[in-house]
């Protein structure tokens, strides 16, 4: 028997349904699933298509052929019933459920997304529910995405989905509603406005204060070519404004629009540098289908340049006409590191023509860090300087006891660490350190890496958990008995910095990684680990003794013929003025102060090292002893960058409370009155941290602070013994 067969049975009987509930009678007939389904479309009520699905054989159909007889029912309210029967839906796939309700109405579309017990049952996900949402009309949709709580809440929809949602309404007017309903970010924004027309997109890209620059670049890309035309003619303050450069612009333009962009580029309103960039940047297969016959050569040089593709930064050939990147600052990040003297000359002769260029340094071969030409060009003078100085004749050893005190008397340890004005790109990065005169542990390692590099000294940076210094690898060191060693050390140049300041004995060169280690442990015991990295540091096992190292370092004029450093004299002169004005503790203080300055003029400008100085050594003698003694940094309350003050608080019987501070404008300590100190200066908030919120001055209680050594320019030790 056929499908004609069975037809003429459908047609003959009065209960129709009967015929289909009955699956030996469908047995008997030969048709396949697409006539069987016509026949149950043409025969059966909406009702009855439902009731199908009360008999087993029906049940045991597969997700897919339920889908489509579901599908010809025309009662959407019977087809709201459905999606809510467990029994029917039970073995329906996702996207099953979602064909079923693409298909309905607006309408009931809504009804089931609001209906948070059903979308909760069928656990559809986010992309299936964004599916639906995308199948509404525009008016529809827009109530949808007006509810917050809805799509946040009850469909659980991330921004992006509800971002990609709202670029597909056709108003611009109806899209701009979102950003004051939603926690949008930049990009958010951005990525709906793309979808707006060229005005409006414009319009709201002038007025909008909250953007960055890349906000405003990846924007100003989606135009076409004549209206970045007209953008650059009518809005070129607003690029001068946001540091927009036209090239950056033109960049990430594909192929043609490139192509395009420049057959109106002696038309447009650009500079010859701002022309040449672009000719710089343009895609390799752009270059090479520009037609070039009436280009000036200025502009053919331009497009000679050799590009990164990753980035819009030009390869540098120094073996090349160096005027040729005259006005091409913009594209020059070079990392200057590894130059050799023949290329550095050159590139130094470049940072003439090119100041704006970048300087790129790097730590661990990841992190860049960018100093500027100028700064550039004055750390290398100083570095220079430094090896000139290095005789034929010296030693590796030599060589790295004037270089780590060279270090010492020019870098300090940055003032500003853990201040609200701490800078931790500044403070690593390689020219900018020398220039500035600051740094901290792993930037002030690698410079004295880059200079030992320079001279042919083998060494690598090594960190802790929360320290940086210097392996020196395979270095001869004499010792003092006449023999020579060969081996591994450890040399810590940041803790080296307050000695060599102020001309002592650095007790961390050339040492064992057992004794970087004992000298991780402070007065109270606590292990700090600055040094702890035993991967690294086992094979560190050579040290120069006391009376090796003060030889070493008379050897080029460092310390004296009998191996007494410089600052044995300040601290013999401290104590006599100690002694002098044993009965006038102001005139003593004075005095102090005085010697600080005479020995160091630039004691307010390197803080780190100058509060150890005076708390370990200038302040601290047998007639200096007060009830409270405090030297610290503060910053001036009408100091919009905060920077650090160095500041003496005394509490003395005789003299009451005394407040000082270092001016480095005059370069001298000044008292102030006690009112007017506090209405002048304020404390940081991570010092304040540290002493629960109390200031020096409000107490009379000695208040110390959490030690981290990690953070540190080293510690002298005032004993006359120690300088011999």
């Amino acid at each position: 028997m056929d499908t004609q067969d069975l037809n003429k049975l459908l047609e003959q009987a009065d209960d129709k349904l009967s015929i289909f509930a009955d699956s030996e009678i469908l047995n008997r007939y030969e048709f396949n699933l697409v006539e069987l389904l016509t026949l149950i479309d043409s025969f059966l009520s909406n009702e009855e298509k439902l009731k199908l699905f009360d008999y087993t054989h029906f049940q045991q159909l597969s997700s897919s052929t339920k889908t489509v007889i579901l599908s010809l029912i025309s009662d959407e309210n019977i087809l709201l019933k459905v999606l809510h029967n467990n029994i029917i839906t039970n073995n329906f796939e996702n996207y099953e459920i979602v064909h079923i309700i693409e298909n309905m109405s607006d309408t009931s579309k809504k009804q089931l997304l609001n209906d948070q017990t059903f979308i909760e049952k069928c656990q559809l996900p986010t992309y299936e529910l964004e599916h639906i949402v995308s199948s509404l009309n525009d008016s529809t949709k827009l109530e949808v995405l007006m509810d917050l709580n809805l799509t946040t809440n009850i469909l659980h929809l991330a921004n992006y989905q509800i971002t990609n949602l709202i670029k597909e309404l056709s108003s611009d007017e109806d899209k701009s509603k979102f950003f004051e309903i939603y926690p949008f970010k930049n990009y958010d924004k951005v990525d709906i406005l793309k979808a707006f027309s060229n005005n409006n997109k414009l319009d709201i890209l002038l007025k909008e204060k909250g953007f960055y620059k890349y906000d405003k670049l990846d924007l100003l890309q989606t135009f076409d070519i004549k209206t970045l035309l007209k953008f650059f003619v009518e809005h070129k303050e607003f690029c001068y404004e946001n540091n927009i450069h036209p090239y950056e612009i033109i960049y990430y333009l594909n192929t043609e629009m490139q192509k395009e962009f420049i057959t109106y580029l002696d038309s447009c309103n650009l500079t010859l540098s701002e022309k040449r960039e672009i000719l710089a940047i343009l895609k390799e297969e752009t270059k090479q289908n520009i037609d070039t016959s009436n280009f000036s050569e200025e502009y053919k040089t331009a497009l000679s340049m050799k590009t990164n593709n990753s980035t819009t930064r030009i390869i540098l050939d120094l073996e090349r006409n160096l005027k040729d990147y005259e006005g091409l600052d913009n594209l020059l990040s070079i990392n200057a590191e590894e130059f050799t003297e023949n290329e550095r000359a050159k590139f130094l002769k470049l940072c003439d023509i090119c100041p704006d260029l970048e300087v790129i340094s790097t730590l661990n071969h990841s992190v860049r860090y960018i100093s500027t030409a100028s700064e550039y060009k004055e750390a290398e003078e100083w570095i220079s300087s430094i090896v000139k100085k290095l005789k034929p004749e010296y030693s590796k050893a030599q060589k790295m006891a004037i270089i780590d005190n060279a270090i010492g008397k020019k870098i300090s340890y940055s003032p500003d660490f853990d201040t609200e004005v701490f800078n931790k790109s500044d403070c690593r990065t390689l020219w900018k350190i020398i220039s500035s005169g600051y740094g901290v542990c792993n930037g002030i390692a690698k410079v004295e890496h880059y200079i030992f590099n320079r001279v042919g000294i083998e060494s690598e940076l090594v960190s802790s958990e929360n320290h940086a210094f210097l392996k020196i690898k395979n270095i001869e060191l004499p010792l003092a008995n006449g023999e020579v060693v060969t081996g591994n050390t450890i040399l810590d140049p940041t803790w080296n910095l307050t000695s060599h300041r102020f001309n002592g004995k650095p007790n961390n060169f050339c040492i064992s990684y057992a004794q970087a280690r004992k000298s991780d442990i402070d007065i109270n015991g606590v292990d700090h680990n600055c040094h702890k990295n035993d991967d690294e540091l086992q094979d560190a096992t050579l040290s120069l003794d006391e009376l090796s190292l003060r030889n070493l370092f008379t050897s080029v004029g460092l310390a004296d013929k009998d191996g007494n450093f410089p600052i044995k004299s300040l601290i013999e002169q401290s104590k006599l003025l100690d002694t002098f004005y044993a009965n006038q503790i102001e005139h003593n203080i004075n005095a102090q102060f005085l010697l600080l300055k005479q020995t160091c003029p630039e004691f307010a400008t390197c803080q780190n090292s100058s509060m150890t100085i005076l708390s370990g050594i200038l302040l601290d003698n047998e007639n200096l002893k007060f009830n409270k003694c405090v030297v610290n940094r503060v910053y001036n309350r009408n100091d919009e960058e905060k920077k650090p003050v160095l500041f003496t608080y005394i509490d003395s019987d005789e003299l009451g409370k005394k407040f000082y501070f270092a001016s480095k404008e005059e370069g001298q300590f000044i008292e102030l009155p006690q009112e007017e100190f506090i209405n002048q200066f304020e404390c940081y908030e991570e010092d304040l941290k540290i002493t629960n919120g109390i200031r020096p001055w409000e107490t009379s209680e000695q208040i110390k602070g959490n030690t981290d050594l990690s953070r540190d320019s080293g510690k002298i030790v005032a004993q006359e013994e120690e300088e011999r």
